[in-house]
């Protein structure tokens, strides 16, 4: 109750003061519903979503911006986990009396209503630096669907241009020249050595863009009996630019997930994209992952540790297509695809992407999984999305 009260005082000074003391108040209502078809039954769920943004400059130097979500969740909310997965990765677990072991069936999870600050942070500007505080976006690199060198966020491949929550940083940038900056970003958490530290240097030179960067953090993994912290220094590479029309990235991060050991962990995509006279778009990246499991050696934690987004990928070769083509002034049309290239599953999502007015978008999403029951994209059999947005 006290989240709905907030959320009608806020929009109640929104549209009775819309040029309050100097504040710009934006934001977007989305309405989405999903359909999906496994093996024994259908789920069907959906949610309502509202997004509050103020953005307000009190000085030339100084720039004050916040936004606030509030996310209704409808149909099946109440969701069992095991639901999603072959029963070959079901764990057997033994019993606390150690009379014997039984097999997990069920492992719920909610999908709860949540109202929640999403950005909240300020950006000083001086001739020297450019300092931002607060909860804010963090995106390293330059990758489409993945990136090995974010240690922030991990994409919904599926939908990989989907905003992402910001992160709670502090953040440094130092311009040295034409084209090349010096940032640091620090992630305060309850120790020094728990807290994130990022480092990068980027320059450009004709049509490429090129950074190098280190970061430190606490790689931590949560199975269902237990979990894991290590500590992890991360080495990375970013480039991307033109190449005959052609245009390229490449992401490179090596992970040391011990301080005194010499072993790295190699993670890394190679991408390319093309637009055609026709304007159709087409994209290809590739993607590596030494973190992933083997795909004969995959249990039911790294399921687990996947779906929870504290790992980027189930298995370890993966590859990202796209095509993009405009039927019209207000209607894109879409095929990607996903390709599990160790157990050669794969998830086809065609897509429509509607402008029914200048600020109302109508999407409709599709999907077809294909592979064995064991595999990655093989086990749920095909879905459907539709979501509506409306800007203000």
């Amino acid at each position: 109750m006290r989240q709905i009260l907030l959320i009608l005082t806020i929009s109640t000074t929104l549209f009775a003061s819309p040029d309050w003391s100097g504040v710009d108040w934006f934001g977007y209502y989305e309405g989405e519903y999903d359909f999906g078809k496994l093996p024994d039954k259908s789920i069907y769920f959906g949610y309502n979503k509202l997004r509050l943004d103020m953005d307000t400059s009190p000085s030339n130097n100084i720039r004050i911006s916040a936004d606030v979500i509030y996310k209704q969740f409808n149909g099946q909310t109440e969701l069992n986990f095991m639901d999603f997965i072959d029963q070959k990765y079901w764990p057997v677990i033994p019993l606390p009396d150690g009379s014997g072991n039984i097999t997990l069936t069920e492992l719920p999870y909610q999908l709860q209503d949540t109202l929640y600050i999403d950005n909240m942070f300020l950006e000083f500007h001086h001739k020297l630096f450019d300092l931002t505080l607060g909860k804010q976006q963090i995106s390293p690199g330059v990758g489409y669907a993945w990136n090995p060198t974010d240690i922030f966020n991990i994409k919904d491949n599926m939908d990989p241009t989907y905003e992402q929550t910001g992160i709670s940083a502090v953040k440094l940038s130092i311009p040295l020249g034409y084209r090349t900056t010096l940032s640091g970003i620090l992630q305060p958490e309850n120790s020094w050595d728990e807290t994130v530290q990022y480092y990068q240097l980027k320059t450009g030179f004709g049509r490429y863009d090129l950074s190098v960067l280190y970061g430190r953090s606490q790689y931590r993994q949560n199975g269902l009996l237990g979990s894991s912290i290590q500590p992890r220094d991360l080495y990375g590479f970013n480039l991307e630019g033109e190449l005959f029309g052609l245009g390229i990235r490449s992401e490179v991060a090596a992970h040391r997930l011990d301080y005194n050991s010499n072993d790295l962990q190699y993670e890394y995509i190679i991408g390319a994209d093309y637009t055609f006279a026709n304007s159709l778009f087409i994209m290809a990246e590739y993607y590596y992952n030494d973190l992933g499991s083997p795909a004969n050696k995959t249990v039911f934690d790294d399921y687990l540790v996947y779906f929870a987004g504290e790992r980027k990928s189930l298995n370890q070769n993966y590859l990202f297509n796209l095509a993009m083509y405009p039927l019209g002034d207000l209607l894109d049309a879409g095929l990607l695809s996903i390709i599990n290239l160790n157990d050669k599953s794969a998830v086809v999502i065609p897509q429509l992407i509607y402008r029914i007015y200048q600020d109302v978008e109508l999407t409709f999403m599709g999907s077809l999984f294909i592979g064995e029951d064991t595999d990655e994209f093989g086990y749920q059999e095909y879905g459907a999305r539709v979501r509506l947005r409306t800007y203000f």
